[in-house]
């Protein structure tokens, strides 16, 4: 996966000569503000999160007052850490407003969420099933805890280059080979796809094991049928949901469900406590109050509306020569890692078009000022919210329109050795924590072998990792890492080219 973010490291004229000869830094400057400015400045049709798409579905008082909010725990504000003012009065609307239990505020993304979830639901060394594709956080959370992963292959759409959700098969044979307590999964994937949540529940409830959800991309399922049925209410122990991503939230917007029955809300607030910060935004905060009022009051017709546009708009750039949008028809049934789809996202596969996906955003922001989320190997993911408009999507079709014209047809893409990678299963040696805690030190990836992986190594495609932290490095997959980075897929680690690989010593 390639966020549009990357760009190649500018060298602008920040410095000055004085008389002696000796360059200073121009500090009557500033970068990144001035890079925002003109980012902001730009006129462009969104098509990446936050969901509020540039405020334009935040309350008018809100926005004109965010300086005015950026507050501190005084008595008229309440406390996050400690609530027991409108701080707790909003948590409880939150949680009725989702259906659940107990919700917490979170202002540090669904990441400390993920984190506060490990700490909470997992122990040190307990088995417990995870996707291969999660999210870093859940690394993050495993690394702390010191809890012993099981890796679960996702599906693989070869159409799309992307990995799904996990097929209940996959997850059964791995509760009937291990004593695994816990099952966590990413529903939905970055991609709007969703694994069976209702079979993978029913299956955590006969190995007695607790369901935990990274459900960053779902805050709004709850609040419309035609969405993917949401974590939250299928019987999950703790489900994870970024606000800011799909709804109105400002960055870093983020609530956490849990059932009480399944996980006390004491030892959840504790954790919370140890993550999270003490000095947090209040708009941040409040954003969440004020999306969760906008979905509790407009947003079952806010929802309709958003899917009636990215579905006319998914007809539109299907048409399009070269292109292919994932829609609901490439759904594999019942039981599949392919079983829902949130038909807000609209993800466009590129691979018949003789122009690499990067080079498809890049033309699409530069002379269309559209603006996608991301691009991957042979697809690019357009998010569209609640603060898309009809314009937008004009924007969208057309430049697609165009860059596909202007790019012309070759063979369909082939993923390589996509095969390969989802085949080879290092052995596991450590645990994440045990390998972030050992001694690391970086050698030739030609000297690897037998040596136990200190990183995370993930070729593009799949964007799954082929090496986890604490895993073997062994002949086979020192073969494959070869081959990909000689073959030039884009691989993610400490040292992209793979001419060194981060060893435990």
């Amino acid at each position: 996966m390639h966020r549009r973010r990357r760009h190649p490291r500018r060298q602008p004229d920040r410095r000055d000569q004085c008389a002696t000869g000796v360059w200073t830094l121009k500090h009557d400057t500033a970068p990144l503000f001035d890079s925002l400015k003109q980012f902001v400045e730009r006129d462009q049709a969104p098509f990446y999160s936050p969901g509020h798409k540039g405020g334009r579905t935040l309350d008018p008082w809100f926005r004109a007052h965010l300086a005015d909010l950026d507050l501190n725990n005084l008595p008229d504000t309440d406390t996050l850490h400690c609530p027991e003012g409108p701080i707790a009065d909003a948590e409880e609307l939150i949680a009725d407003a989702w259906g659940v239990g107990q919700s917490f505020i979170l202002v540090q993304g669904s990441t400390s969420g993920n984190i506060a979830v490990a700490l909470s639901a997992l122990r040190p060394g307990e088995p417990v099933l995870v996707a291969r594709n999660a999210h870093k956080s859940v690394l993050a959370g495993l690394v702390q805890v010191g809890a012993r992963p099981i890796w679960l292959e996702p599906r693989w759409d070869a159409r799309f280059g992307v990995a799904h959700g996990l097929d209940a098969d996959v997850v059964e044979r791995a509760f009937a080979e291990s004593a695994a307590k816990a099952l966590w999964v990413l529903h939905p994937t970055y991609y709007g796809t969703t694994g069976d949540i209702a079979a993978l529940a029913e299956l955590c409830r006969r190995y007695d094991a607790k369901l935990l959800v990274d459900g960053a991309h779902s805050p709004h399922f709850a609040f419309h049928p035609d969405l993917p049925t949401p974590g939250e209410r299928s019987g999950a122990a703790a489900t994870v949901q970024s606000v800011h991503k799909i709804l109105s939230g400002l960055s870093q917007a983020a609530v956490l469900h849990v059932d009480p029955t399944q996980l006390d809300p004491a030892t959840v607030r504790r954790a919370l406590q140890l993550i999270q910060t003490t000095s947090p935004h209040f708009a941040i905060m409040a954003s969440i109050d004020l999306a969760r009022r906008q979905m509790m009051t407009d947003g079952r017709e806010m929802l309709e509306a958003t899917l009636d546009r990215a579905r006319r708009t998914a007809g539109r750039l299907a048409a399009i020569p070269g292109l292919t949008v994932l829609r609901p028809d490439h759904l594999a049934g019942p039981g599949t890692g392919l079983h829902q789809l949130d038909e807000t996202k609209l993800l466009v596969g590129t691979s018949t078009l003789d122009m690499d996906a990067r080079d498809v955003v890049a033309r699409l922001n530069a002379v269309h000022g559209v603006q996608p989320e991301l691009s991957g190997t042979g697809h690019v993911l357009c998010i569209s919210t609640i603060g898309n408009t009809e314009a937008d999507m004009d924007r969208l079709v057309a430049g697609f329109d165009e860059v596909a014209r202007r790019a012309g047809r070759r063979p369909e893409e082939s993923h390589g050795m996509v095969a390969d990678v989802l085949a080879v299963r290092p052995e596991p040696v450590l645990t994440p924590r045990e390998a972030f805690f050992a001694g690391a030190e970086s050698v030739r990836l030609s000297e690897a072998a037998g040596r136990i992986a200190a990183e995370a190594i993930t070729p593009y495609p799949p964007g799954i990792p082929l090496v986890m932290p604490g895993e073997r490095l062994d002949v086979e997959v020192l073969a494959l890492l070869t081959a990909l980075r000689d073959g030039g897929n884009p691989i993610s680690a400490s040292d992209p080219t793979m001419g060194f690989v981060k060893v435990v010593t």
